[in-house]
């Protein structure tokens, strides 16, 4: 039979390993988002330089997309 102090002491390391894996899981999806974003943009500058996009418009084009990102 556990005592009270030592289902204190369970129930905050279980709570502490919830944040971490939160925590984790949160710096996972940002990578994930920013990953895909990031090809996205790729792709789109192919593209664009295949039908013949001036330099200056893929300049703006990424300018506006890095906005875009890290307005969300």
């Amino acid at each position: 039979m556990y005592t009270l102090y030592q289902m204190e002491v369970m129930m905050h390391q279980v709570s502490e390993e919830r944040l971490r894996r939160a925590r984790l899981h949160r710096m996972y999806s940002s990578m994930l988002h920013r990953s895909r974003i990031r090809s996205s943009l790729r792709r789109a500058i192919k593209e664009g330089l295949r039908y013949g996009i001036e330099p200056h418009e893929v300049e703006r084009e990424f300018t506006t997309t890095l906005q875009q990102v890290t307005n969300r």
